[in-house]
């Protein structure tokens, strides 16, 4: 077995600059693992319990920044990052060569040591094969996870007529990311990998996670399996993994029981339930910054217009008056841990989107009837006339449940733009001037970052932006 590095709080230093290698990035330690414990201590290391990123929201008509911030506490153009504002902006160029992304360097050191349990933990000692290849499997579906989130950033959204042209991403399927001269396996490849690995994975994950749900589980596998059945347009696939989800696990949150406690605080500003203390969370990997985009965002106009003031979703995220400073807009502030994994409302709304494309419209409006039923007082029950207003509906309410979580509401918007019907055009305003971003702009598709380039220079295209 190679030399490689056990991932322990006090023993490790993860560089994040100055590597020579594709990822810009080199674990640093002596340790190597060798018992299914140690392989075990890779699944729990903080770092590799996160996932994806958030700085593709401010790409969406969810967000809005106002010219100048309001206060030192919510951003403000004159204020964020000249990254994200460049985000906000459209504009070509986002991080330069200076700037890192965050986002493509953490997914692949994450990739790293799932490769390292992958690779290794049939060969480590102690304990039995079925605990073995569970462990392996929950590696499995967590780089499946990382590559779904980082095909639909750095590429075109699936298209099956065009998956095997366009270009995806790298794929990395070994402990070795020192090496040089990769290519970007085509969108269709790239999705069959993770196919491949969920499939693969799916058998040998425990029924119930071990321990908490930090861990993987078959409703974990099976949530990761809709939503990329749901991003390749296979709806009848992702109705079947949403329902094998939800017989194992239906719960939802009343949100009518929460209430924010602490108007003028942030970390702690309400008493909804967190992480292992959720019901709703299958399978938890936070965000790179755990609160997500709290007091980083304000809601746009249009967002704001879907609530109606008996949501508890508009009470309890947003406010008007953050850290006892007033702003004109909501300010997007839940500070709670940010779950981009797996959760049962997410799980509802695919199989509601998958029924509603299917025409079982009656299922569809029983599952979203559920789910606002713990959203909203004295919820009305949604109907719809046909399939088409159903389906209206179930995006509608999708892009409420799912406002600000990370790359959803991006995501959403690249695979509906591929429909005439939902494709719409951003539009953000600053200093009177309209930037608009158009159905199916290359904009929308990450810059590959200036490194990967230079170590890859002859092998890795950028994308057209």
């Amino acid at each position: 077995m190679k030399r490689i590095t056990i991932i322990l709080p006090i023993c490790i230093i993860i560089m994040l600059s100055g590597c020579n290698d594709f990822l810009d990035i080199k674990p640093k330690g002596e340790k190597i693992p060798k018992t299914v414990t140690d392989f075990e201590t890779l699944l729990n290391y903080e770092s590799v319990q996160k996932v994806s990123d958030t700085y593709p929201a401010y790409l969406t008509d969810d967000v809005y920044i106002p010219d100048v911030a309001q206060g030192t506490a919510t951003p403000g153009l004159n204020s964020i990052d000249q990254s994200i504002r460049n985000l906000y902006l459209f504009k070509k160029e986002v991080f330069g060569d200076a700037h890192d992304d965050g986002f493509w360097f953490a997914s692949y050191n994450r990739i790293y040591y799932y490769n390292t349990v992958i690779d290794n933990i049939m060969n480590a000692e102690g304990s039995n094969e079925q605990q073995k290849l569970s462990i392996k499997a929950e590696a499995l579906i967590s780089r499946a996870l990382e590559y779904l989130y980082l095909v639909n950033g750095y590429a075109r959204h699936y298209n099956a007529s065009t998956a095997d042209k366009d270009y995806g991403i790298p794929l990395i399927l070994d402990e070795d990311i020192s090496k040089k001269d990769l290519v970007r396996a085509s969108v269709k490849d790239v999705y069959a990998q993770i196919l491949s690995d969920i499939h693969t994975a799916l058998p040998d994950l425990p029924l119930q996670p071990k321990g908490n749900a930090f861990r993987a589980s078959k409703a974990a596998g099976y949530g990761i399996l809709a939503k990329t059945y749901l991003y390749m347009g296979h709806y009848t696939e992702a109705l079947k993994a949403a329902n094998e989800v939800l017989k194992i696990n239906n719960s939802l949150l009343d949100l009518k029981k929460f209430a924010v406690v602490k108007p003028q605080g942030s970390i702690g500003r309400t008493n909804v339930p967190q992480d292992i203390d959720n019901p709703e969370n299958i399978y938890i990997k936070f965000a790179p910054y755990v609160y997500g985009l709290s007091s980083k965002a304000f809601g746009s106009n249009e967002l704001m217009n879907l609530f109606s003031q008996d949501d508890m979703r508009l009470q309890i995220y947003f406010t008007k008056n953050f850290r006892n400073i007033p702003t004109e807009q909501y300010v997007w502030a839940p500070y709670l841990r940010t779950n981009l994994a797996v959760s049962s409302p997410e799980i509802y709304l695919i199989a509601a989107e998958c029924e509603a494309r299917e025409g079982t419209i009656e299922r569809a409006m029983t599952l979203i009837n559920k789910l606002r039923d713990n959203r909203i007082k004295n919820n009305s029950p949604l109907t719809a006339k046909d399939r088409t207003d159903a389906l209206e509906k179930v995006i509608e309410e999708r892009r409420r449940e799912l406002a600000m979580i990370g790359m959803m509401r991006y995501i959403d918007l690249k695979r509906l733009n591929q429909e005439s019907h939902f494709a719409k055009s951003v539009t953000h305003i600053t200093n009177d001037i309209a930037f608009t971003l158009a159905p199916n702009s290359p904009l929308y598709i990450l810059p590959i970052p200036a490194k990967v380039l230079r170590f890859n220079s002859n092998t890795i295209l950028q994308n057209e932006r």
